[in-house]
């Protein structure tokens, strides 16, 4: 099943997910804390794992005078960096699986990438979903293994921002596997509605 952009009439809303909701954003932060220092954990091991002999170089920040600052500036320019990778690969997803054009924006607290005048059938807006998740995190630790030491502490904040910041892709995820291969997913970036044929018990869900 293709993309389309007129909803088939025998279809229904059975679960949706939005970021205007003040709870959803509580669950979704608290959800992103827990994901940060899993994720910390993980790539930093994974760097360790890979480079045992720098690991107490690249380990080491310097918060103080002139080189502090340029730390700070570094993560958070890191940080925007990898905010718009992610979008763009999302974008890309929706160019080259569901032939939609998306649209970009940023809300202050995050950023997306959308199709609103599409609906997309659940398996390959998993992969749209998840593509930044997966793709970010694999060539990430690949090139922890090769590049200079000095550069293996950005990549490992990179996939940890990266990886903690995909919590709403992956709610979505977990929420789209229990439909059916032929659900439909609207994504107008603030919200997404999954729609289900007509046979399909409705839930009418928020998560």
């Amino acid at each position: 099943m293709n993309a389309v952009q007129t909803l088939p009439e025998n279809y229904r809303r059975s679960a949706g997910f939005s970021m205007k909701d003040r709870g959803m954003l509580l669950k979704m932060n608290i959800a992103g804390f827990f994901l940060l220092v899993l994720f910390g954990w993980l790539f930093t091991a994974a760097a360790v794992y890979l480079r045992p002999d720098e690991a107490a170089t690249f380990l080491l920040l310097k918060w103080e005078g002139v080189s502090g600052i340029l730390t700070i500036v570094i993560v958070l320019a890191l940080m925007f960096f990898t905010i718009v990778v992610h979008e763009v690969i999302h974008g890309l997803g929706f160019i080259l699986l569901a032939k939609a054009r998306p649209i970009f924006a940023f809300r202050g607290v995050y950023a997306y990438a959308a199709a609103p005048e599409w609906f997309i059938p659940r398996n390959p807006y998993l992969v749209i979903g998840l593509a930044p998740f997966v793709v970010i995190s694999l060539v990430g630790v690949a090139l922890m293994a090769v590049v200079p030491a000095v550069w293996i502490a950005p990549l490992v904040l990179m996939c940890v921002v990266n990886a903690s910041g995909a919590v709403g892709d992956l709610w979505v995820a977990v929420l789209l596997l229990r439909h059916p291969p032929e659900a439909l997913s609207n994504d107008t970036g603030d919200e997404i509605t999954i729609y289900a044929p007509g046979h399909i018990p409705v839930n009418h869900d928020i998560y």
